[in-house]
C-alpha cells in the first residue's frame, strides 16, 4: 500500500467533515467565548537567599536543606492558615474602599455591588470606611468557625476572589535554581488580583520570619530572663555584702584584719618599751630623790611643778594617741600634733626653770653636784611621767586592739560565706550570659544562612486583561475538534467493516476490485449521473474486453452475494457500452430464462445444461449470465469455472460480514484459475474517480482536489501540441 497516497486520499475523503465540522465547533466557540469574564494576572517576585547565604563558620550550604527551605516556603505560602488571613484582610479591603458605581484601584464597582448582595447586614455594619484596620479587626472579632457565620463560609464556600478554592489558585514557583519566588495570580478583577498577591507576599514574610526563629527566639527569652533573674540574685547578694560590711563597719576584712595584726604587734613592742622606760625612770627618781633629800621633796610638793607635769602627762597622752591612730603622711601634716609637740617641748621648759629657782646648794652631802642631780631627776620625772602616760594609752589601745579582734572574728566566716554565695551567684550569671550570647550567635547564624525573604518585584496594578483567553480557546477549539475528527475517521477506516473502496474490499474480501460504479445515490452531480455511470460501465468493460473470444460467445457471470446489489442495472449499461463497440450481448436471467430450484440447473455442468440459445436469436458476442444471490441459492461452481470472466458485484455501503466469508470462501477457492473480480456498485464519487480518473462536471476546484487526493502536488492541466 502506497502510505502517502493512502493519506492523501484519506483527507480527501473527509474534506468536508473536516471543514464543515472545525468551522461549526469554531464558530461555536467563538459566539460563547464573547461572554467570558476578563481576567487579570499579577506576578510579584521575593529573594529568599538560601543559595548564596553564608553561616558564621563559612560551612557549606545544603543542597537538601536548600530544596527542602524552598518546598517549605511554597507550602507555607498555600497553606490554610496563610490564605485565611489573606481571606479575611481582601474582604476587609474591598468592604472599606469599594464604590457601587466607581471602579477604583481596590475592587471594580461590578464586584462591590456583587459582594454587597451578598454580605450580611450585621457584618456591614462592622465596616469603618476610614480605616481598613478597624474593619478587619472588627471582622476577626466577628469570626467564628460556625457554618451561619458569613465570614467562616465566605472561605469555605466557593465565593470568588475569597474562597479558599478561589486563592488556592495562586501559583508559586521557584525560578529554575535560583533564590527567586515568583507569585503569580489571575482573576477576573485587576485591583482584587494585585492585592492578593500582596498581601500573600506580606503574610508568607510574617510567616516564615516567626517559624524561622521561633525556638531561636525561644531560646533567646529564656536566657535574656534567666540573665535578669541571675543578675538580681547577684545584686541582692552583693548588696547583702555591702550592707554587711557597711552594718559591720568593714572595707576590706583581709586587709583591715592583716593591719590589725600588724598594728597589735607594733603597739604591744611599744607598750613593752615604754613599761622599760616607766620602770627605769621610776628607779632612777627614787635614786636621786634619796640624793637630793629635802630639795626633791619640795620639788614634788611645788604647785605649779605638780601641774607642769600634769600638763606633759596630758601633753604626752595627746601625743602618743595621735601617733598611733595616725598615718605616717597624715602625722606629717598634723597641726595639732606639732602644737602638741610644742606645748610639751613648753611644758619641759617650765619645769626646768621652776628647778632653777629651788636650786639653793650647789653640792649633796655625797658632794655631788646638785645642779647635775636636779637636772637628772627632772628627766627622771619627765621620762615616768611621759611613760606613765605612754603605758596609760598603750593599754587603751591594746584593749581595743582586743575589742576588734573579737568583732572581727565572726565577722570573716560571714563573709566569706556571702563572698562565696556572691563568687556562685557571679558564676551562674556568666553561665547565662554565655548561653545567651550562644543564642544570638545561631540567630545570627540563621539569619545568614537563610536571609530574610525580600520583595524584589512588588505586583503592580494590572492595566491590560489577559485578553479573557478567548484566542487560546479558538485555536484550542480549532485544533481539538480537528484532531478528533481525524482520529474519528481514521478509528473508523481502521475498524470499519463497510467495503466501501477498493482497498479495504480487497482486504476484506480478498477479491481483486476491477472498477467501481456511482449507481443511482449521488445528489450533488445528479444531472451528471448518467454520464458518470456511462463513464464507469465503459471502463468496465474496455477491462473485460480482453476475455472476449472470437470463435465463440464470451460467457461472464455477475454474482452477488445478496439480492438487491445491480447486477441487472450494471449489466444494461454493459450491454448499451458494447453496443457502441458493435458487439451484441445477451442478458440470461436467472428470473426470466431458467429456474433455479431445476436439477437440471443444481446439476449443470455447463451452462447449455440449463439454458440454450433460441434458435431464432442471432448469436450473441458476449453472454451475460445474471445469477441468484449466493445467500439465498446454490450456485453452480463448474458452471462459473468455464466461464470466460466472472464478476462479484457488491453494494460498497454494505457490511462484509463473517458470514460472507464463509460463503464467499468456496466459491473464490473453486475459481482460483479462472478471472474473478469484485465490483463496487453504488460507490462514492471519489472512488469511481480512482479508477476511471476526473468525472463530468470538470471545474477547477473539483479538479484541484481531485488531483491532492492523487498526490498531485505540483501537477498541472496544459495542451501539449
Amino acid at each position: 500500500m502506497d502510505i502517502g497516497k493512502f493519506i492523501a486520499q484519506f483527507f480527501y475523503r473527509i474534506r468536508y467533515s473536516i471543514v464543515w465540522g472545525t468551522f461549526i465547533v469554531t464558530a461555536l466557540v467563538v459566539y460563547f467565548t464573547q461572554f467570558l469574564p476578563f481576567s487579570y494576572t499579577v506576578e510579584g517576585s521575593i529573594y529568599a537567599g538560601v543559595t548564596n547565604a553564608t553561616s558564621i563558620d563559612g560551612s557549606s550550604i545544603n543542597v537538601t536543606a536548600v530544596n527542602s527551605t524552598f518546598e517549605n516556603l511554597v507550602n507555607l505560602a498555600k497553606s490554610r492558615s496563610t490564605l485565611e488571613k489573606t481571606s479575611i484582610k481582601l474582604l476587609a479591603i474591598a468592604l472599606t474602599y469599594g464604590e457601587e458605581w466607581k471602579d477604583n484601584s481596590y475592587i471594580q464597582a461590578k464586584h462591590y455591588r456583587q459582594l454587597l448582595q451578598a454580605t450580611p447586614r450585621e457584618v456591614l455594619t462592622l465596616v469603618d470606611r476610614d480605616s481598613v484596620n478597624l474593619t478587619l479587626e472588627q471582622l476577626q472579632k466577628y469570626r467564628k468557625e460556625d457554618r451561619n457565620n458569613y465570614v467562616y463560609q465566605m472561605f469555605h464556600l466557593t465565593m470568588p476572589f475569597f474562597s479558599a478554592k478561589a486563592l488556592n489558585s495562586v501559583e508559586i514557583k521557584r525560578a529554575g535554581n535560583s533564590d527567586i519566588l515568583n507569585i503569580t495570580y489571575t482573576s477576573p478583577d485587576p485591583g482584587m488580583t494585585q492585592k492578593t498577591v500582596e498581601i500573600i507576599i506580606s503574610e508568607l514574610q510574617e510567616a516564615y520570619e516567626i517559624l524561622r526563629f521561633k525556638s531561636t527566639n525561644d531560646v533567646i527569652a529564656y536566657y535574656e530572663e534567666q540573665v535578669r533573674l541571675a543578675k538580681e540574685e547577684l545584686n541582692d547578694m552583693e548588696d547583702d555584702l555591702t550592707a554587711y560590711n557597711v552594718s559591720q563597719q568593714i572595707i576590706n576584712y583581709n586587709e583591715e584584719t592583716k593591719a590589725l595584726a600588724i598594728t597589735r604587734y607594733a603597739v604591744e613592742d611599744r607598750l613593752e618599751l615604754a613599761h622599760r622606760t616607766y620602770e627605769a625612770a621610776i628607779a632612777i627618781r627614787q635614786e636621786l630623790e634619796g640624793s637630793m633629800d629635802i630639795r626633791g621633796k619640795i620639788m614634788r610638793d611645788n604647785t605649779n611643778f605638780l601641774q607642769q607635769l600634769d600638763k606633759i602627762s596630758i601633753l604626752n597622752e595627746e601625743i602618743i594617741k595621735q601617733e598611733i591612730f595616725a598615718s605616717d603622711k597624715s602625722l606629717a601634716n598634723n597641726e595639732k600634733l606639732k602644737k602638741d609637740r610644742e606645748a610639751l617641748q613648753k611644758a619641759e621648759e617650765n619645769i626646768g626653770l621652776i628647778s632653777d629657782e629651788l636650786n639653793q646648794m650647789n653640792f649633796t652631802k655625797e658632794g655631788v653636784g646638785l645642779d647635775d642631780m636636779i637636772l637628772e631627776w627632772l628627766h627622771a620625772i619627765i621620762d615616768e611621767t611621759k611613760s606613765a602616760a605612754e603605758v596609760k594609752v598603750l593599754d587603751e589601745r591594746i584593749q581595743d586592739i582586743l575589742r576588734q579582734f573579737a568583732h572581727m572574728s565572726p565577722i570573716g566566716t560571714q563573709v566569706s560565706r556571702k563572698e562565696r554565695a556572691v563568687g556562685i551567684a557571679e558564676t551562674n550569671y556568666k553561665t547565662q550570659i554565655e548561653g545567651l550570647s550562644d543564642a544570638h550567635l545561631r540567630q545570627k547564624n540563621i539569619e545568614m544562612s537563610t536571609s530574610n525573604l525580600q520583595t524584589i518585584a512588588p505586583p503592580s496594578y494590572p492595566l491590560t486583561d489577559n485578553g479573557r483567553q478567548r484566542v487560546l480557546y479558538i485555536v484550542i477549539a480549532f485544533l481539538g475538534s480537528l484532531v478528533f475528527i481525524i482520529t474519528f475517521h481514521l478509528i473508523i477506516e481502521l475498524m470499519d467493516r463497510t467495503l466501501r473502496d477498493p482497498v479495504r474490499s480487497k482486504r476484506l474480501t480478498g477479491l481483486p476490485v476491477v472498477a467501481a460504479f456511482n449507481g443511482t445515490s449521488n445528489l450533488k452531480f445528479r444531472g451528471y449521473l448518467k454520464a458518470c455511470n456511462r463513464t464507469a460501465a465503459a471502463y468496465c468493460c474496455r477491462n473485460l474486453n480482453q476475455y472476449i473470444q472470437t470463435e465463440r460467445p464470451t460467457v461472464i457471470n455477475l454474482l452477488s452475494m445478496e439480492p438487491g446489489e445491480g447486477k441487472s442495472f450494471l449489466a444494461r449499461y454493459f450491454v448499451q457500452y458494447w453496443a457502441t463497440e458493435g458487439l451484441r450481448v445477451r442478458i440470461v436471467s436467472h428470473s426470466v430464462d431458467y429456474t433455479v430450484t431445476d436439477s437440471a440447473y443444481i446439476q449443470a455442468q455447463q451452462l447449455s445444461d440449463f439454458w440454450v440459445l433460441n434458435e431464432a436469436e442471432q448469436k450473441p458476442d458476449i453472454i451475460l449470465v445474471e445469477y441468484p444471490a449466493t445467500h439465498t441459492a446454490t450456485v453452480p461452481l463448474t458452471v462459473l469455472q468455464k466461464a470466460d470472466a466472472n464478476l462479484f458485484i457488491a453494494n460498497a455501503e454494505r457490511l462484509w460480514r463473517d458470514s460472507d466469508d464463509t460463503t464467499l470462501e468456496p466459491i473464490r477457492k473453486a475459481l482460483a484459475d479462472t478471472p474473478f473480480y469484485l465490483y463496487l456498485n453504488n460507490a462514492s464519487r471519489d472512488v469511481v474517480e480512482s479508477f476511471t480518473g476526473e468525472l463530468p462536471p470538470y471545474t477547477p476546484i473539483h479538479s484541484f482536489f481531485s488531483r491532492l487526493s492523487q498526490l498531485g502536488l505540483t501537477s498541472r492541466k496544459v495542451s501539449i501540441r
